[in-house]
């Protein structure tokens, strides 16, 4: 088993909270039972806090700043934390969704990753000015990804797309054909849904940009994604994302009629 590498405070936020929060318990002469107590979690959970394998939420960051008396210490980096990139998302994104039991994603301009063909992926690294051969390289690992959807306990994934996602000719007609008849087989796959925001709603709340929200056992964390860098919004902060999926939900196709409309689309490059 690979050791984990020890927490670095000047590369992470979350390291910075994780060592404190060690740092503050020992000053208070409070084992990891007893702050575990007044944070509302069991030892474990603290200790998993602790090696930042486990984020430490904006209500325990109160209870623990009142437990250890540090003035909004935990609540101050806290905010921060919620609402910087993180140095090491890539790799802890991958690492959320490898454990996630349900997996909801909304896109408003390309195919999402978990779903992407080889040539979709490549065509839109290459358009990025990815060197292609760095592009390839890439894209197994991205691909990669998607073993998830067919191991022996799959997440659940539900994808909402707006309808230009289908409409938008990445890499050209024979690679559009390609991957819209991939998305009619994830489409089919009893773990998988798929449906599509017609453009005829006008203006819905999707229009602000694409995201995903991880859920496991753990709870739930929001992922957002821009050029070069990611953001992964923890706890609480993740909720309002499952309130906006919901939303944009209502404006989307059941999915057969989604699969209809994909189908329709498929037309477009023959």
């Amino acid at each position: 088993m690979t050791s984990r590498p020890p927490l670095d405070p000047m590369s992470s936020l979350w390291d910075v909270i994780a060592l404190q929060l060690r740092f503050q318990r020992e000053r208070a002469g409070l084992t990891g039972t007893q702050l575990g107590d007044r944070i509302g979690c069991v030892r474990s959970t603290v200790s998993r806090i602790e090696s930042n394998t486990l984020k430490l939420d904006s209500k325990q960051a109160a209870l623990a700043d009142e437990a250890l008396k540090t003035g909004g210490l935990f609540a101050a980096l806290m905010f921060h934390a919620l609402r910087e990139p993180d140095g090491q998302w890539r790799k802890e994104h991958r690492d959320i969704e490898a454990t996630a039991s349900t997996i909801r994603v909304f896109e408003a301009i390309v195919v999402p990753g978990l779903l992407q063909t080889p040539e979709y992926a490549l065509a839109l690294a290459v358009a990025g000015g990815v060197a292609e051969d760095v592009a390839r390289a890439a894209i197994e690992e991205r691909l990669s990804r998607q073993a998830i959807l067919t191991r022996e306990d799959p997440p659940l994934l539900w994808v909402i797309l707006a309808e230009t996602v289908l409409e938008w000719p990445v890499g050209g007609a024979e690679v559009m054909l390609k991957q819209l008849e991939r998305l009619l087989e994830f489409a089919d796959m009893p773990n998988i849904g798929i449906r599509v925001v017609p453009r005829a709603v006008g203006a819905y709340k999707g229009l602000d940009g694409s995201f995903k929200v991880l859920s496991n056992a753990s709870g739930d964390v929001a992922y957002l994604e821009s050029p070069g860098q990611g953001r992964l919004v923890y706890s609480f902060g993740a909720r309002p994302y499952l309130d906006r999926y919901e939303r944009i939900g209502l404006k989307a196709l059941n999915d057969e009629q989604s699969k209809v409309l994909i189908r329709k689309k498929m037309e477009l490059y023959r």
